[in-house]
């Protein structure tokens, strides 16, 4: 429950007396249970009330200290008359994550009742930045399983596969050794295809030179996230050029990372070498983000960014330039946010 009162703290301070989460990430981070949906109902002094479905209900009610309510027809129709039984005067709402319908619903027949449905932003994603030992040591575990994949990846790589093979035979290992699923579709990009940032694997042959890959396993719900560039043989200068520049830029932000720093002045350790370099304008997208439940969540490592990193937190740090045409260069490793400095916990640098 220790979950659930920090996020009752929260409530507070906004102003209500319950909160709706219909974000499956979010209701997964609260159970613990794998296989969620529906809506879920926080309120200070009673137990949650989780709202599913007959599909669902065999995982619901192994969740512990929680009331499950089976629906039978929508969930906003349980959820409405469960609010109006528990006389709440202000209920927030995750705003990003419930649908203009349901919302527009939901509204209609709180109004009946007088109750105030109140937009509420990151509630329980800020608290899902700064890890558990517990979430930590499952997040470590994805990661092992991760570069596992990239050792096996170095065993079956062949000029002769193709993008889309490769991809399907680490899938398949990543997979095996942790959940059923991946933490997203491995991306492996050729010549000049890894100059997009999220290629999608395709009949491309692997390039007699090179192959970038992204990938990341998911280990008890919680993900990893890495890139790596693979060269055959000794790597052209033209490409040890631009490979020396991403790394030292990546170097740079991780020397960077300390509880109390932001965000956005990590991704301009990174951002402001890479300027000097000439190279700017070929990297566009933010340094880095948060991963846990979700391969992409708070916070987020970019220059418009105001988080604050905070000890606990794990986070990519990916810098690339990207030479559309020709080829791009990524390199991405998980750092965990120390008081003095940050820890990269998924092993070497160098690929």
């Amino acid at each position: 429950m220790k979950k659930i009162n920090e996020l009752l703290t929260e409530l507070k301070k906004i102003k209500c007396d319950g909160l709706l989460v219909s974000n499956p990430a979010n209701i997964k981070y609260l159970s613990g249970a794998p296989d969620v949906g529906g809506y879920l109902l926080i309120t200070p002094g009673r137990k949650p009330v989780y709202f599913t479905n007959f599909i669902q209900q065999g995982e619901a009610r192994k969740i512990k200290d929680w009331q499950v309510v089976v629906c039978r027809g929508g969930y906003f129709n349980e959820a409405i008359k469960t609010i109006k039984a528990f006389k709440l005067a202000q209920v927030g709402f995750e705003a990003k994550h419930l649908s203009f319908l349901e919302y527009k619903k939901i509204k209609e027949k709180l109004n009946e009742s007088a109750v105030d449905f109140i937009p509420a932003t990151d509630l329980i994603e800020r608290l899902r930045a700064v890890k558990t030992a517990g979430e930590l040591s499952r997040i470590k575990k994805a990661i092992a399983i991760t570069e596992q994949a990239l050792d096996f990846t170095k065993e079956i790589q062949d000029t002769g596969m193709s993008e889309k093979s490769l991809a399907i035979e680490v899938e398949k290992f990543l997979k095996i050794k942790g959940d059923s699923a991946v933490a997203f579709p491995t991306i492996v990009a050729t010549g000049k295809n890894s100059a997009l940032p999220h290629h999608i694997a395709g009949q491309t042959l692997l390039n007699k030179n090179f192959f970038l890959i992204d990938l990341g396993a998911r280990s008890y719900e919680y993900c990893a996230d890495l890139t790596r560039v693979f060269f055959w043989g000794k790597m052209p200068p033209h490409f040890r050029k631009i490979y020396a520049i991403v790394k030292k830029a990546q170097n740079l932000a991780i020397a960077k990372i300390k509880d109390g720093v932001r965000a956005k002045d990590v991704d301009a350790a990174a951002r402001v070498f890479i300027e000097k370099k000439g190279f700017g304008k070929y990297f566009g997208h933010g340094l880095g983000h948060g991963v846990g439940i979700e391969v992409h969540e708070l916070p987020y490592l970019n220059q418009t960014s105001e988080e604050i990193l905070t000890e606990g937190m794990v986070v990519t740090i990916e810098p690339a330039i990207y030479l559309a045409g020709k080829f791009g260069i990524r390199i991405e490793n998980m750092v965990l946010v120390k008081k003095q400095k940050g820890e990269v916990i998924s092993g070497s640098i160098n690929w």
